[in-house]
């Protein structure tokens, strides 16, 4: 693969993981948007252009910094298992995993996610910040390398739903690289959002930003939502949806060789890289060689344990106690230091 330029900017800055998103948030901040604003159009129109990885309806969990409060804050972003979840069925029906289907559904919280941080933190309409989402989804854009291989490998999972495999098996295959790929389905429903909101916005912006979540969470979508799922033996409800709203939390934070690292809280797996730094505070990484085989052994090492750690503790801390301190704590990881060892892996 070539080598991207290096870019740079005099005034701001904007990094996603597909140029469309990229561009997305730099046309908001061009518009004289501010960084919650471009945060949120790019992160959306990932959705869009990287449906095969996150959905417009998925989860966004969000991190901001407010540079006038000298402030870090996260957004969770994540929704629960519907009420009528059960751990039992799972057990009896499925041998202890999670079936492929409607029962791996969780509550969708990134629209939720999207307007909690522009209403508090943002200065634009969720129409604006939604329009290149809305254009990608409708006009189409060019089928990229990386989503077409998901596609591909994952192809006899798509063809297992008829509404999934309409949208990403046109002409009954995965489109090549460079067709034009679209949602329309999606745009649709965005512009519906949009609708609500320009209906609403005569009374004030925040009626307007509220107007689309409620479009989405106790409107229209939602009875699309719920019904589909009643319809296919799915699990979540209109209660689920509407009850939903997402968590502002402070975040989780360790310094590192004189910088700040911040995570968002144990519901996702984001300290365990806290933990690998804090294991790798123990050695002076100056004296291995980058990338050398004691190097990668060593970081390799570190990364397992962790991840060990979050098979073993992670989960919602509503209604899981997470010991975050002790895993955090140096005490700690000198006792899982113990177990790295220069010659076992």
């Amino acid at each position: 693969m070539p080598l991207q330029p290096t870019i740079h900017g005099t005034r701001y800055m904007v990094s996603a993981g597909h140029f469309l998103a990229t561009q997305a948030g730099f046309d908001i901040l061009e518009a004289g948007g501010n960084a919650v604003d471009a945060g949120i159009a790019a992160g959306m129109a990932l959705g869009i252009v990287h449906s095969d990885m996150v959905q417009f309806a998925g989860v966004a969990p969000i991190m901001i910094y407010l540079k006038e409060r000298d402030e870090v804050l996260t957004i969770s972003g994540l929704g629960g298992w519907p009420k009528a979840a059960s751990i039992d069925r799972f057990v009896q029906d499925f041998g202890g995993s999670v079936p492929l289907g409607l029962l791996r559904t969780v509550v969708p919280a990134a629209p939720d996610a999207w307007i909690t941080a522009l209403e508090r933190y943002g200065t634009m309409s969720f129409g604006d910040v939604a329009s290149a989402s809305i254009r990608y989804a409708r006009d189409g854009f060019s089928m990229h390398s990386v989503m077409r291989d998901y596609i591909v490998a994952h192809q006899d999972t798509y063809e297992q739903w008829a509404s999934n495999k309409a949208i990403y098996l046109p002409n009954g295959r995965p489109p090549h690289v460079g067709e034009n790929f679209v949602q329309t389905d999606l745009a649709r429903s965005i512009q519906f959002m949009v609708d609500e909101e320009k209906a609403a916005a005569g009374k004030s912006r925040g009626a307007g930003l509220k107007a689309a979540r409620d479009a989405f969470y106790k409107g229209e979508l939602a009875k699309t939502i719920v019904d589909y799922h009643r319809e296919n033996e799915g699990w979540l409800t209109a209660e689920d949806l509407a009850s939903y709203a997402s968590a502002i939390e402070a975040p989780v934070r360790m310094q590192f060789r004189g910088m700040d690292v911040y995570t968002c809280d144990a519901w996702c797996q984001g300290p365990v890289m806290q933990q690998m730094i804090s294991l790798l505070k123990g050695y002076d990484l100056d004296t291995y060689d980058h990338n050398s085989t004691e190097y990668i052994h060593l970081v390799s090492e570190a990364m397992k344990l962790s991840m060990a750690d979050r098979e073993r503790y992670y989960g919602d801390p509503r209604f899981i106690d997470v010991p975050l301190d002790t895993l955090l704590s140096e005490a700690y990881a000198e006792e899982r230091r113990q177990q790295i060892r220069d010659d076992v892996a």
